[in-house]
């Protein structure tokens, strides 16, 4: 069983916080993006006062920083093959082996939503590129999308295929116009708006144009159907407080921590 945190800490000096939430969460792998703060540096800090100590994970994606606390021979790089994601083979030392793909998709203020769709299809290229390499779908899918998941580029068929249903995503894939295309199931459905178990979405942004959802839901997981088996529910969740702090403040983000908050997730293995 594999904990892994993942924040989009948009730029800012947050070691001490990350530390805390690490050893809350007893988390093994952190997933960052938009992360300024060199490896020597945050490194120390996450390691101060632990019994398990993380270390860098080589990834040549520079939108996604990853830091281990398995054995160094249990993560290894499978693909970087496009700027906005980096895919790793994680061996953990009990279970099967799974393919970690973290992602950082361009901002809807640089990128149309229509731009975000047509690129997608790279990254889902990409991705069954690798999963065809390493002989196996046990996929786990994570990072800030810039999308939601209701978005063409996350739940189409041409792009990540990411359903709301676990049913349906156990039937591993259907054929869209005579090709075969594979689900991912997307649990961040259960995310959306106020009657949920956590806060409406993991970003608040008052855009004020004429369609404006305020709370968006960009920081994801999707899980392969191969994962399936052994998923519990709240084996995801959005973290809305760090060492007793809340992160909410008057119904939006407390911006001193990030603009996004982070998502914990465990991955059965």
């Amino acid at each position: 069983m594999l904990r892994v945190l993942f924040c989009n800490i948009n730029g800012k000096p947050l070691a001490e916080p990350l530390r805390q939430l690490c050893d809350e969460h007893e988390v093994d792998l952190l997933v960052l993006s938009e992360c300024s703060m060199p490896a020597e540096v945050l490194l120390p800090t996450l390691n101060r006062d632990s019994h398990r100590t993380f270390c860098g994970v080589f990834s040549l994606c520079e939108r996604i920083s990853l830091f281990s606390r398995l054995p160094p021979a249990a993560i290894m790089p499978v693909s970087d093959d496009t700027p906005y994601c980096s895919i790793h083979a994680v061996a953990p030392p009990f279970g099967k082996e799974i393919l970690l793909v973290a992602a950082h998709y361009p901002s809807k203020l640089h990128m149309s939503d229509s731009d975000q769709s047509h690129l997608m299809p790279r990254i889902a290229m990409q991705l069954q590129e690798a999963e065809a390499r390493r002989g196996h779908t046990r996929t786990v899918f994570v990072g800030d999308l810039n999308m939601n998941p209701f978005e063409t580029g996350v739940c189409g068929s041409e792009g990540l295929h990411a359903v709301m249903c676990k049913r349906i995503a156990k039937r591993e894939m259907r054929k869209v116009y005579g090709k075969e295309r594979r689900y991912f199931y997307n649990p961040m459905w259960n995310f959306l708006g106020d009657e949920t178990r956590g806060p409406p979405g993991t970003y608040y942004y008052d855009s004020g144009r004429p369609t404006n959802y305020y709370w968006n839901t960009f920081d994801q997981v999707l899980y392969r159907p191969a994962l399936l088996e052994d998923y519990r529910d709240h084996d995801v969740s959005t973290i809305t407080a760090v060492n007793g702090a809340s992160l909410l403040r008057n119904g939006r983000l407390a911006r001193e921590f990030s603009d996004h908050l982070p998502i914990t997730f465990t991955v059965r293995t």
